[in-house]
């Protein structure tokens, strides 16, 4: 059962992927951009995490779906996967709804 995890973020990062792909959200409309915001995000949550684990707040804690590998004490592999989809899952909504709200807005009533 280690790894399923891992797996299931997988799976998670292609429904992202594919939606992306399909309407152009983030990574198919400037993927310059978009890798910055979300590597940036990405970096900010793993130093909000250092500083969680620093201060005793944090805990990786005992899962049997986890591959048990870390990248530092009480840090999984798992993490900086799960914060990237965290970001890219952020940025294909704010896109999403941004689209959504501007074709509605120039829409004739």
């Amino acid at each position: 059962m280690a790894a399923v995890y891992l797996l299931i973020l997988g799976f998670s990062l292609l429904g992202m992927f594919l939606c992306d792909h399909r309407w152009r959200l983030t990574f198919f409309h400037d993927a310059r951009r978009a890798w910055l915001l979300c590597i940036a995000c990405t970096v900010l949550f793993l130093v909000w995490d250092a500083l969680g684990i620093a201060t005793g707040t944090f805990f990786r804690g005992g899962s049997p779906y986890m591959t048990g590998i870390e990248l530092a004490p009480e840090l999984p592999v798992e993490e900086p996967i799960f914060l990237f989809f965290l970001s890219y899952l952020t940025l294909n909504l704010i896109s999403a709804f941004r689209r959504l709200f501007s074709s509605r807005q120039e829409s004739p009533q």
